[in-house]
């Protein structure tokens, strides 16, 4: 853009009859001062994103670096480097050949495209107050947009790949578990082309993040289209459902490097439940009440901890009384007869590997039955044995498999994942659990930090505005004129978010990017134009021919401009790799609010710059 609008200035001026020297030193000095607000402006809306959180001020901080270092690199080299050059190639009557059509170039450099603004100047003054009302109606569009628009911290990635980690939440064996999977594996032959997947534990030296037990698997899939994945999830989750309920499920995006950067696979939604009193244990029982009420009130089983079968043994200190019997001795039998006899630790580098004295394979019936312990009769000192299942009882029962801790401490997590109504299910919870004295209930999930990061993306663009408004008040020195370019902000937002949203797509970080970067080089045109037409009113051009004869001056760096940056945005949109899928967000809100802002620049600022001035004008005369 900055390039652009020096040459185009320097040849106007050699139009007009201007020797080559002097063409390049009017046409440069001319833009200096609009460029630098130009550039400084668009630094502007940059330079605040950097005081994001997380990985967006990552992201922003490196953009916001590269792009003051360009645009400042860019304005010297404009106004320093570019007239020298303009001058050595022009200096050489070097013949000109385009690679352009013939027609084209004549309606660029001759009167065709000023034909067609002169035109569409007229008709944007003969429907004023229409335009007025469009230009008033777009700020309510633009809010409205914006709370419509669903929205997420990272685009979603088309995917024909998945991966389903299964707990059965079940004590069963490593052949049980190769059973289940196998048949899970069939049902859904019809929808995955490949599957594959570990069943318990994996002796690898990477990917030891998270090791599986006996009980859990991880699986992969594979289908043909993106849209078979939906209907993969819900066909695992109804085989389940129907095979084996106590199964807990969850599925996440293969493991990439996206992946583990941006976190895409978190639940949506995750309420956390502490027991008031912090001494006080769950039981499973209450943990699969609280699951089964949510699945009815909200149409879906929220994945939380596992359980995991245990038997529970109680020594009967009565008995131990009787039979005179230490309770210390029992305590070791029972560690010894369930092998739990460690006699010795092998050390070797990192690992600890302890070992145990072990025997046969037995039930544990078996074992009570065939551990005796030592009994003294009090009166005849004679030495008998019985059965160690005499002294204890036993009773199922079940515990949690893993513990979750937050600052807060313990809790039991609740994970929601694609969760259509997340305020919902926080009102209905708070309401349903908050009532007695059982439960401290806070919620996490992408959902909050979506709602952050978005946060604080609008303040910053409002502290953004402000800082802009600042620059171009001190280059036109008025308090009006940067409102009138300010005006095209909304305007463009409000058209990048409609364009987003009929094509489907989110309010995420990349189209936010989009967003900002197109607010900060659309409104560069704006800047040029109003100086412009600031210098003609200056040099005593009435009002109306001031606003056509800048709109001229300034039309073919506009057009150009916009027609460079939407062309190099459409390929994004026509191929599905993963970059591309990744920034395709961006493409369409750069091309939505670049086409938009581009009629705003060349129709709405001087339609706008009249409304303000040309009643002034009127008064005068009058």
């Amino acid at each position: 853009m900055l390039f652009r609008s020096v040459t185009e200035n320097i040849t106007q001026y050699r139009e007009k009859g201007l020797s080559l020297d002097a063409a390049c030193e009017k046409g440069t000095d001319e833009v200096i001062t609009p460029m630098l607000s130009s550039s400084l402006t668009t630094i502007a809306v940059f330079v605040p994103l950097v005081f994001m959180s997380g990985i967006a001020g990552a992201i922003f901080f490196d953009q916001a670096f590269s792009v003051t270092v360009g645009l400042m690199v860019s304005y010297f080299t404009g106004i320093m480097l570019l007239p020298v050059l303009y001058k050595m190639i022009y200096g050489m009557q070097i013949t000109k050949r385009s690679l352009l059509p013939e027609a084209f170039h004549r309606w660029t450099q001759g009167k065709g495209i000023e034909n067609w603004y002169e035109r569409g100047l007229r008709f944007a003054f003969h429907h004023k107050f229409l335009n007025l009302v469009i230009c008033v109606i777009v700020f309510p569009i633009c809010v409205f947009m914006f709370y419509l628009i669903p929205k997420e911290r990272m685009p979603q990635i088309e995917e024909v790949e998945m991966i389903a980690k299964v707990e059965w939440n079940e004590n069963i064996h490593l052949d049980e578990s190769s059973k289940r999977v196998s048949q899970l594996f069939s049902a859904m032959d019809t929808i995955a082309i490949e599957h594959n997947g570990y069943v318990g534990m994996q002796q690898f030296l990477l990917n030891k993040d998270k090791e599986l037990s006996t009980s859990e698997s991880e699986l992969y899939f594979k289908t043909k289209t993106t849209q078979d994945i939906a209907r993969l999830e819900k066909n695992i989750n109804t085989w389940m459902k129907m095979n084996y309920p106590f199964a807990l499920v969850s599925f996440s995006p293969p493991p990439t490097i996206f992946e583990k950067i941006f976190v895409t696979g978190e639940a949506d939604l995750v309420a956390e439940f502490y027991p008031k009193d912090r001494k006080t244990i769950p039981s499973a029982n209450q943990v699969k009440e609280i699951v089964a009420k949510m699945e009815e009130q909200f149409g879906q089983k929220p994945l939380t901890v596992p359980f995991q079968e245990q038997i529970n043994f109680s020594i009967d200190k009565e008995k131990l009384l009787l039979y005179n019997v230490p309770y210390n001795q029992v305590y070791q039998l029972l560690k010894t007869a369930f092998m739990d006899n460690n006699i010795a630790m092998l050390r070797s580098f990192q690992q600890f590997l302890p070992i145990s004295l072990e025997g046969r394979q037995k039930t544990v019936n078996q074992i009570l039955n065939e551990t005796l312990v030592e009994v003294t009769d009090p009166k005849t000192r004679q030495i008998n044995y019985i059965p160690i299942n005499e002294l204890i009882s036993t009773r199922p029962a079940q515990d949690f498999k893993t513990i979750t801790a937050g600052k807060n401490g313990e809790y039991i997590p609740f994970s929601f994942f694609s969760s259509d109504n997340p305020d919902q299910i926080i009102e209905q919870t708070k309401t349903e659990y908050r009532q007695g004295n059982e439960w401290d209930i806070s919620f996490s999930g992408s959902f909050f930090s979506n709602r952050k990061m978005l946060n604080e993306l609008v303040v910053i663009l409002l502290v953004s505005i402000m800082l802009m408004y600042f620059i171009l008040a001190a280059q036109f020195e008025s308090f009006l004129q940067p409102l009138i370019v300010l005006i095209e902000i909304p305007i463009d937002v409000a058209a990048a978010l409609v364009l987003l949203w009929l094509c489907g797509h989110t309010l995420n970080l990349m189209s936010a990017i989009g967003i900002v970067v197109t607010c900060g080089i659309i409104i560069n045109d704006s800047i040029l134009k109003i100086d412009a037409i600031n210098e003609l009113r200056k040099g005593g051009m009435p009002l109306m021919d001031a606003l056509h004869e800048a709109g001229k001056r300034r039309l073919r760096p506009i057009v150009m401009t916009s027609l460079t940056t939407i062309f190099a945005m459409v390929p994004l949109l026509f191929t599905s790799d993963f970059g591309s899928e990744l920034q395709k967000p961006l493409a369409i809100a750069m091309i939505g609010a670049m086409a938009v802002g581009t009629i705003v620049s060349l129709f709405v600022i001087p339609l706008a710059y009249w409304f303000i001035y040309g009643r002034k004008v009127k008064t005068v005369n009058a």
